[in-house]
This record gives structure tokens, C-alpha cells and sequence, in this order.
């Protein structure tokens, strides 16, 4: 009888990892994929950079075009900003430290283009020492698996919190508080969110997202969605309740150790099952964060869009 529920336990959780390892591999490799060039903007656009106080980059780029506004208080600066000035607000972590170049120029391409929120592919320039090395990779694993591979599939990207552009009067229409929760906002009016991988803003360390994101309010609105059609919002929940990389992995792991000191027979499944894992990980992380020149040489998947833009502006 025992035996019985353990076979259906087993059962259970290994078709339910079998849909979610299918599900990030088809994503990792999408993430693969040419990103859509936007044609060259058709007007001019102006964009306030918002960066918080102690930032040096209105330092680094005095010499540059760019309008850095310094604020303490997010909301009543987002606020206080004419709309009949600025058509963009862009937002910047304090730890950013560098832009790629031809930064606000792809920003208005694709708000030319109708985007109205766009997140930039955040880089952590200093990756040496295995937590900072974990971190970086952490943080371009969901840039591949819960932005880039969205995109490809005509899903929105997820937001950071932070590195990200946004049209200002939407934004001051809809942003009632600095608790507010501007990503739940846009998904669930169903306003498409590109990601923008060659714009790259590097940052010293992990950007810390300005609001608190409630799984709990979140998955919520899930069965909503599902009436309303509104697949973006119904895919970022989903990811939203994915394990992290690590823990899904040591899940697996420990699960598949158990399974073959009960029934050696029935854990080829889950050792393949980890095998894919680690395989759909590694298609997820790009070349710079292999220190391996070797692997780097002979590696298949190649993302050619990152490794120019590093060279661009070398980290």
C-alpha cells in the first residue's frame, strides 16, 4: 500500500518537473534567437534619467547629451516632471556604474516603434570571487529565461525594478505611491514589455528592486488572467512561482538520491531530468561568465549580441 503512494508521489512530481524542464529549456533556447532591430526613431524624444542621490554617473557622462535628474523621494520626483518636457523616464540602480553606447538612441527606436516600457540588460561588472560570480550568473539566467526567452515568443519581459524605461505620463497616471508596484500594473492592463539585451547598463553589484514584489497578491490575479486572455500576466506568475535555478536543482538532486536508494529502477528518469537541468542552465548562461577560454572557443550556443556589446564597452 505504501508502495503504491510512493509510486504515485513519484509519478506526480516527476511529470510536473518534466513540464517545467520542457518549459525553460524551450525558453533558454528561444533566448538564443535574434532580437528584433526597431527602425531608427522618426522624432526626436527627451528622457529623464532618474539616479539616486551619490550616483557618479551624472559625473562619468557631464559630457554627454543625457538629462540626469538626482532624487531622494522616486515618487514625488516622477511627479514633479513636466510631460510636455519628457516623454521617457528612465530609471537607473545605484549601482550602475556604465552604458553600452548608442544607449537612449535604441530606447527611442523601440519607443518610437509603440513600446511603452522597456527593461535593459543589466551586466554586473564585477563578477570575481564565486558569490559575486553566482550572483552574475543568477541574475543573466533570468535575463534569458524570463526576458529574452518572453520576447522571442511575444510574451513581456519581466521588470527589475530598476534599469528600465517607461513612458512618463503612463507613469504618473498610474503610479499613485513609491510602494507601487509598476510591474503588476502594466501586465495586468496588458501593456507589452520589451527586453532590450544589447542595451546594457553595468552595474557594480546586484540591483535591489525599489518595491517588494507579494507572490501571495500576485498569484491572485492568476485564474483573472486566465478568463481575460491575458497570457503575459498568466506567464510572468508562472515564472513568478518557479523555483530558483539552485534550489530546483538541489531538489531534484536530493529527490533522484532518494528515489535510487529506494528503487535504483526508477530513478533514470530523475537523474536524466538533472542532467537536462544543468544543460537548460548552462544554454541560459552567456560566454563572458565562462572563464574556460576553452569552453568559450568550442561553445555551440554563442550569444554574439553580448559579447559585441562588451566589446564596445569593455567591462
Amino acid at each position: 500500500m505504501i508502495d503504491s503512494y510512493i509510486y504515485i508521489i513519484d509519478d506526480l512530481i516527476f511529470f510536473c518537473t518534466g513540464l517545467l524542464l520542457l518549459y525553460l529549456f524551450v525558453m533558454a533556447v528561444a533566448s538564443h534567437c535574434k532580437h528584433i532591430t526597431y527602425p531608427k526613431a522618426q522624432k526626436a524624444y527627451r528622457c529623464a534619467i532618474l539616479v539616486p542621490e551619490g550616483s557618479l554617473l551624472p559625473d562619468i557622462y557631464k559630457e554627454e547629451s543625457y538629462e540626469f535628474i538626482t532624487y531622494s523621494d522616486l515618487h514625488q520626483t516622477i511627479h514633479s516632471l513636466d510631460p510636455e518636457h519628457y516623454d521617457l523616464v528612465l530609471f537607473l540602480s545605484h549601482t550602475a556604474s556604465a552604458l553600452s553606447p548608442q544607449f537612449l538612441d535604441k530606447i527611442y527606436n523601440a519607443y518610437d516603434a509603440g513600446i511603452q516600457a522597456v527593461q535593459l540588460h543589466t551586466v554586473i561588472e564585477n563578477h570575481k570571487g564565486f558569490r559575486n560570480h553566482f550572483c552574475a550568473i543568477r541574475e543573466e539566467i533570468k535575463n534569458s529565461l524570463c526576458r529574452a526567452g518572453n520576447t522571442q515568443f511575444g510574451l513581456s519581459s519581466h521588470l527589475l525594478g530598476t534599469n528600465m524605461a517607461i513612458d512618463l505620463k503612463w507613469l504618473q497616471k498610474n503610479m499613485k505611491s513609491s510602494r507601487t508596484n509598476i510591474e503588476r500594473k502594466l501586465f495586468r492592463q496588458n501593456i507589452y514589455i520589451d527586453y532590450l539585451p544589447d542595451v546594457i547598463v553595468y552595474c557594480q553589484s546586484t540591483p535591489v528592486c525599489p518595491y517588494r514584489k507579494r507572490i501571495r497578491k500576485t498569484t491572485s490575479y492568476l485564474l483573472p488572467s486566465i478568463f481575460e486572455g491575458n497570457w503575459n500576466f498568466c506567464n510572468r506568475i508562472v515564472q513568478q512561482l518557479t523555483p530558483s535555478p539552485l534550489k530546483l536543482c538541489i531538489f531534484v538532486s536530493v529527490w533522484a538520491s532518494l528515489i535510487t536508494v529506494y528503487n535504483w529502477t526508477l530513478s533514470f528518469g530523475w537523474w536524466i531530468a538533472l542532467f537536462g537541468l544543468l544543460i537548460t542552465y548552462s544554454l541560459a548562461i552567456p560566454d563572458y561568465l565562462v572563464e574556460d577560454k576553452k569552453k568559450k572557443k568550442h561553445s555551440i550556443w554563442r550569444k554574439k549580441h553580448l559579447n559585441s556589446e562588451l566589446k564596445k564597452t569593455p567591462v
